[in-house]
């Protein structure tokens, strides 16, 4: 399923261990795997209507596959249980790169369920893991936009584009870091494109936020953490900051030393 010899995963390439990826079934011909990105429809047929009434879809079924690993050398007692340290005893999700050029700047963030041992003859020379993905699909690696802020002054607006190329057709939830200055007491994003919706702290009907304070926002989990150690979503108007398919016009306004918007697109590549 992947044609890349080797791989890396929790950032620690197979190299280490003198492991390459393997396949002990397919010998040419047609080979299957799984493609990800499964979803399920949700409808309702109504009587004597000959199509149903279509409430959308919705990606529940993560990415699986098997994942077989090995050596020409055989796989000692010791060196197997080095291995199936680093791959099965752990407690979350890793992430995991194929070292294949198509793909090199994607992961998946995967938790190894099983193992089955591969003989040749009587001899140890593999591996076969399932690997359980956190998502129908993977991810390319996380970049950091950082928008060209004046850190004395004062934004009144400060336009800019940002093209989310995300294999998903649903909202893009990056998220963003921002620091104010010593005039900052409010700061302002607007999604021109997504009907000009606003994400703001301190804003008209909110109490200001404060100088030089930098506040974290996770737009995907609605997590709010500031540096001050004060709750601050009671400043916020709880409009999470996110982003269409394709190209997005925004602007920002604000008293600001810095701004900065964290993002990983999805990638449904399959395995």
């Amino acid at each position: 399923m992947f044609y890349g010899s080797t791989f890396i995963f929790d950032n620690i390439p197979s190299e280490n261990y003198n492991l390459c990826i393997l396949d002990f079934e397919q010998t040419g011909g047609q080979g299957d795997s799984p493609a990800g990105s499964e979803s399920k429809i949700y409808q309702t047929w109504l009587y004597r209507k000959p199509k149903p009434y279509f409430y959308g879809k919705s990606f529940e079924t993560p990415l699986s596959f098997d994942f077989t690993i090995g050596r020409f050398d055989p796989i000692t007692g010791i060196d197997r249980g080095l291995i199936e340290r680093w791959l099965l005893g752990r407690n979350t999700y890793l992430p995991l790169q194929i070292c294949q050029d198509d793909i090199a700047d994607v992961y998946f963030n995967v938790m190894f369920t099983s193992a089955t041992n591969k003989y040749i003859g009587n001899i140890h020379q593999g591996i076969t893991l399932n690997a359980e993905c956190d998502a129908p699909f993977g991810f390319a690696k996380e970049k950091t936009y950082s928008c060209d802020v004046d850190g004395d002054g004062l934004i009144t607006n400060l336009s800019f584009t940002f093209d989310n190329q995300s294999d998903d057709t649903d909202y893009l939830y990056p998220s963003i870091v921002f620091q104010t200055n010593d005039i900052g007491t409010s700061v302002s994003l607007t999604n021109t494109t997504d009907d000009g919706r606003v994400f703001e702290f301190g804003g008209a009907g909110y109490d200001p936020i404060t100088a030089n304070e930098t506040i974290t926002i996770n737009n995907y989990n609605q997590s709010i953490v500031s540096d001050s150690g004060l709750k601050r979503l009671s400043k916020f108007n709880k409009k999470w900051f996110r982003l269409l398919p394709g190209l997005n016009s925004l602007e920002l306004v604000g008293g600001l030393i810095s701004f900065e918007i964290t993002y990983k697109f999805p990638r449904k590549i399959g395995a």
